[in-house]
């Protein structure tokens, strides 16, 4: 099982770590081909994509201190992961709105954008990698199911659509006076903003020691399953995506020995540890 769940780990590492070399790439290319045309929607989804080059370099930093433990960290430093959305996020919202203000602006004056075959290609061709790694996380995340991978997943599908509309803008441009790029590029700022905001709330809350209601609800009914249990209180401490320590105290029916006793608490520690949640059971007197 150790084993198992180290190579699990060296996989989602390498996955994140290419997704961040892919998302460089992507974003220089994007930023040089958005120069030659002054195209402010290309320059602007281009750094979105190095934004994403921060989230998955975070990803595979939190991937990488999975279950690792210091003598001062006794439970691990998984919740770095939270610290590193925390940060990314702080720089996603800034870019954003740095690009709202240039796109807002341009509806004021109109600078030419220049057309280009070649550099269409290119981004058109920038949507087909977006969209292969979107497939790629996607078939990772059925295999090793994680919150974060499926974000990555998420965020590649986002990220393909805001291309494919950047890429409608620069086409328009030919055609039409009416500034779509600025259109284009603000409405890929908004996006990048709304995205910062829900990243930014999502790792306050569980830095500031949030609920993990979902935990709590998965470890609650699989004690309310076992036979002879009435109810169950659980206190449970986030530690990071893939660990959790979690306080018990179950209610047992009037007519339970000690055999149904033990035997419920043996299961549900065995199951709730092939999760990452570590149960440590509270006696009698203590107040869940």
């Amino acid at each position: 099982m150790a084993a198992s769940a180290a190579e699990e780990r060296k996989i989602k590492i390498i996955a994140s770590a290419c997704g961040s070399g892919i998302n460089f790439l992507l974003g220089i290319t994007k930023v040089l081909c958005g120069v030659y045309t002054n195209s402010i929607a290309i320059i602007s989804d281009g750094v979105n994509n190095f934004g994403d080059v921060f989230s998955s370099a975070g990803a595979a930093a939190g991937f990488s201190l999975e279950g690792k433990k210091h003598k001062k960290f006794p439970s691990g430093l998984g919740r770095t992961e939270y610290l590193v959305t925390l940060l990314m996020a702080v720089i996603v919202i800034a870019v954003g709105g740095v690009f709202a203000w240039q796109a807002s602006d341009r509806f004021f004056y109109h600078p030419v954008v220049t057309f280009s075959w070649v550099q269409f290609g290119i981004i058109a061709a920038t949507v087909l990698i977006k969209a292969g790694m979107a497939a790629g996380y996607g078939a990772l995340n059925a295999k090793y199911p994680s919150g974060v991978i499926k974000a990555q997943v998420i965020d590649s599908i986002l990220d393909t659509c805001i291309t494919l509309f950047t890429l409608v803008g620069l086409f328009l441009s030919r055609y039409i006076s009416f500034p779509a790029d600025a259109a284009v590029g603000l409405a890929v700022s908004i996006i990048m903003i709304v995205q910062g905001i829900k990243l930014l709330a999502e790792a306050a809350y569980k830095l500031l020691g949030g609920r993990d209601e979902r935990r709590e609800r998965g470890l609650k009914k699989l004690a309310l399953d076992q036979k002879g249990v009435k109810d169950a209180r659980i206190k449970l401490y986030d530690c990071g995506a893939k660990r959790a320590e979690a306080y018990v105290r179950l209610d047992f029916e009037e007519w339970a020995g000690q055999e149904e006793i033990l035997a419920a608490e043996e299961t549900i520690k065995a199951v709730a540890e092939k999760y990452g949640i570590f149960v440590t059971y509270a006696r009698i007197e203590e107040e869940i």
